[in-house]
């Protein structure tokens, strides 16, 4: 049955040698027959062509480790890692270094001596402030209480015991803010922001994610005072204890060292990072005089929400949209659900004008055919979050998931 299969479609492909759906199914199809070699050229062509998504290019790693191409198993890694991918990446980069400590290999791409003395990243005067972010009103006020006012006023902090130092770390659902919220964080400080995103880090080579990690703190602290914001945390800082191998550890290991400032200084150094997944931290991210303040960044309310509709509206050639109801209709709506309804509105007016001629305005028609196809992609995250709350919150520390969850437009959605 597989031969036969097979043959059919390698037939397949040599008529339509660019079908890339084709060449897929096939390298899928000879990996579950066994023929896994094969499988690997068919993959090879695929990566080459840019045509592996996520999760594709996990599964043509693993495939490429399991025949020992570990140059293959390499650059599907960093493509994946590239592409931000999370689900399997951990497993992937462990069984990776594996191989290669194996084999006797240990690639480093920063020279020992000078590790760390300059990084890739911009550091510039960041211009967006509280004023720039639609709602979160209460967010806010948590971030100036918690984050700007110590480091505006520490000698009002010093004089009551109360130290100013530590690390600050905003989760929630996705596509809610975060990282404008960082950045507007920087900008009501004055203060230039050094953004380090997980692809500027992670790398499959051994010692190399510690040393980009390294290099990072490294020149934040060289351009002291600023903001340095690690987005996507659980990515460098994966529970230790959840791990299924050792490799991995070092990586965390690096991040403790850089907060506590073993051999450095923090002092003018606000460190600010992001997860969507607070649970799968390190524990010992959590304790004080590192990550010990925690801020929840929800969904936009209701009054978010039409001040964000209002922004991705402006100057749009529009009727008077219904913002207030059309806001009311989409409760648990991220920033990013919005913006992707907007868009949705946007490409209907634009099919319109194509077919019809003309030049038609965006309506409220438009806006809501966009909202009925569309749903929140913040409800896996609270449902998962849900689960969190209920069974693992033993020290209290997602009272605020708790709060939000109860809310009336968490119960109103459910209804």
């Amino acid at each position: 049955m597989d031969a036969d299969r097979i043959e059919a479609l390698r037939q397949a492909l040599d008529a339509m040698p660019d079908n890339n759906t084709l060449r897929l199914l096939l390298a899928e199809t000879l990996e579950k027959a066994g023929f896994a070699q094969e499988a690997v050229a068919e993959y090879r062509v695929l990566l080459e062509a840019g045509q592996l998504d996520q999760k594709t290019l996990i599964a043509a790693g693993k495939v490429a480790l399991d025949v020992d191409d570990l140059e293959l198993a390499s650059r599907c890694l960093d493509a994946a890692v590239q592409a931000g991918a999370h689900a399997g990446v951990a497993e992937l980069r462990s069984r990776l270094d594996e191989k290669l400590e194996s084999q006797g290999y240990l690639r480093v791409v920063v020279p020992p001596g000078n590790a760390g003395s300059s990084g890739p990243w911009e550091v510039s005067p960041e211009t967006v402030t509280f004023a720039d972010v639609g709602g979160l009103d209460n967010v806010k006020k948590i971030i100036h209480k918690r984050i700007i006012l110590p480091l505006l006023r520490p000698d009002v902090y010093q004089r009551y015991g109360r130290a100013s130092g530590g690390g600050v770390l905003l989760y929630g659902p996705p596509g809610c803010g975060k990282t404008m919220l960082a950045r507007a964080t920087a900008g009501e400080c004055k203060l230039p922001f050094l953004n380090v995103r997980i692809e500027e880090i992670l790398d499959p080579y051994m010692g190399v994610s510690e040393r980009n990690l390294h290099a990072a703190f490294t020149q934040a602290r060289a351009q002291a005072p600023c903001v340095l914001f690690l987005d996507e945390l659980d990515a460098v800082a994966y529970s230790r204890r959840k791990r299924v191998t050792g490799v991995g550890r070092s990586l965390v290991d690096q991040l403790l060292q850089e907060l506590d400032a073993i051999g450095a200084d923090n002092q003018q150094v606000l460190i600010l990072a992001a997860t969507n997944a607070p649970w799968d931290l390190d524990d010992a991210l959590l304790r004080p005089g590192r990550f010990d303040r925690r801020v929840f960044v929800p969904p936009p309310d209701q009054e978010a929400r039409q001040e964000i509709l209002k922004r991705l509206l402006r100057g749009l050639p529009a009727e008077k949209p219904p913002l207030e109801q059309l806001a009311r209709e989409t409760p648990l709506f991220s920033g990013a659900d919005l913006r992707a309804l907007v868009e949705d509105a946007i490409d209907r007016v634009i099919d319109e004008a194509l077919e019809h001629g003309g030049q038609p305005p965006l309506t409220a028609d438009h806006l809501e055919a966009a909202r009925a196809m569309l749903r929140p992609t913040t409800l896996d995250w609270l449902e998962r979050a849900h689960n969190y709350v209920e069974f693992a919150n033993q020290d209290k520390r997602y009272d605020d998931v708790a709060r939000y969850l109860s809310s009336r437009e968490v119960r109103r959605r459910k209804r």
